[in-house]
């Protein structure tokens, strides 16, 4: 449940009220990482201060201990209105941060690709250099290192023919 302004007037001090005060709408748009970061801290602090507070007050309502949190006025209900107050502050700082750091982060990326696509464009409109030598009509053979044999091709009929009558003779034979 959100708390109305006129209800954090009338829980808070003015130097709370203040703080409080930046974080909604008109002046959390307006300030810049740095100021929401300071403001967090305080915040946290503040937040901090009222949970102890509170829980001071939930326990002298109980009766367990003495009184701790004497200087601090109202009852437990308003300690914890305070806390959640200062926690409704904080909630909407960090995301107001938030909101912030993903617009950065947006803004980085962007950039990043910008760059990118210009130095892509850049490359692609350059002149490059020629390939320089190619072989256009292909690859040449290499010689081959063994020797080269010359043979009749008569002779080689011949020599088969030779082979054939001897191996003729010796199935003759036996």
């Amino acid at each position: 449940m959100t708390t109305s302004i006129s209800a954090e007037r009338r829980f808070l001090s003015r130097e709370e009220l203040q703080i409080v005060k930046t974080t909604h709408h008109p002046q959390l748009t307006e300030l810049e990482a740095e100021q929401l970061r300071e403001a967090r801290s305080r915040l946290r602090d503040l937040r901090s201060k009222a949970k102890t507070v509170a829980q001071h007050k939930r326990r002298e309502a109980r009766g367990k201990g003495p009184a701790r949190a004497g200087s601090a006025s109202g009852t437990q209900e308003h300690a914890a209105r305070r806390k959640q107050i200062f926690s409704q502050a904080l909630q909407r700082t960090n995301r107001q941060l938030q909101r912030l750091e993903h617009a950065e982060a947006r803004a980085r990326t962007t950039a990043g690709a910008q760059r990118a696509l210009a130095m892509k464009r850049r490359s692609e409109a350059a002149e490059r250099p020629g390939a320089g030598r190619t072989a256009r009509a292909g690859m040449r053979a290499n010689p081959s290192l063994r020797r080269a044999m010359e043979v009749n091709p008569a002779m080689v009929g011949a020599v088969s023919q030779a082979n054939k009558r001897s191996q003729a003779k010796r199935d003759a034979a036996g």
